[in-house]
């Protein structure tokens, strides 16, 4: 049962880190691609008024966020397995290894998981803003576009640090958990070792 439950947690741990690091690659590859297209949005000309790199990042924001959405619900699910699987490793003594590594590997969880918490609190106060925005750009409302884009970027900035630290923080655990969990080998002393 302790190797299934570890497996898990290894499994789980994976799947959250590859979340993040997919998420994070899309949205370097959207945002600093489109905007150098040239690309025009339909229903945005008169907003932008050829300002083709608002527009593009205007596209990629709307072209990735149902890969955010999505990647948040994965890695809900990752870190509640994650924090599921540690505490019951935990509560059944099989952390055995490194003392150092177990301090850290439960930090590192413990932080990854609370950062995330902290992310799903405030993310749909992010989420209204965008949308606010972008029926503002829709509507060709430039104070109202202004208002919105000025919270959404403000929010963004700490969601954006909380993220690279949620990944150091999962990446960390991965590196810890076995040497958290298996007890160093006892060398065995022969007679002639006094």
């Amino acid at each position: 049962m302790m190797r299934t439950t570890a497996t898990i947690l290894l499994i789980a741990l994976s799947v959250w880190l590859s979340v993040i690091l997919a998420t994070g690659v899309a949205a370097m590859g959207a945002f600093g691609a489109l905007p150098k297209l040239g690309i025009s949005v339909a229903g945005t000309e008169g907003f932008f008024a050829g300002d083709t790199t608002e527009m593009g990042r205007f596209a990629a924001g709307k072209m990735l966020q149902p890969l955010f959405m999505a990647g948040d619900w994965v890695q809900f699910a990752a870190s509640a397995l994650t924090v599921g699987c540690t505490v019951r490793l935990a509560r059944l003594g099989h952390f055995n290894g490194m003392r150092w590594a177990r301090t850290v590997f439960f930090i590192c969880v413990a932080s990854a998981a609370l950062i995330l918490a902290w992310r799903a609190w405030t993310g749909p106060a992010m989420t209204v803003d965008l949308l606010a925005y972008w029926d503002a750009v829709a509507a060709n409302d430039r104070a109202a576009a202004t208002a919105a884009r000025a919270r959404f970027d403000t929010a963004h900035v700490a969601a954006d640090a909380g993220f690279k630290i949620q990944m150091l923080c999962v990446i960390g655990a991965l590196v810890c958990l076995l040497p958290a969990l298996m007890a160093a080998p006892v060398r065995k002393v022969a007679h002639g070792d006094w």
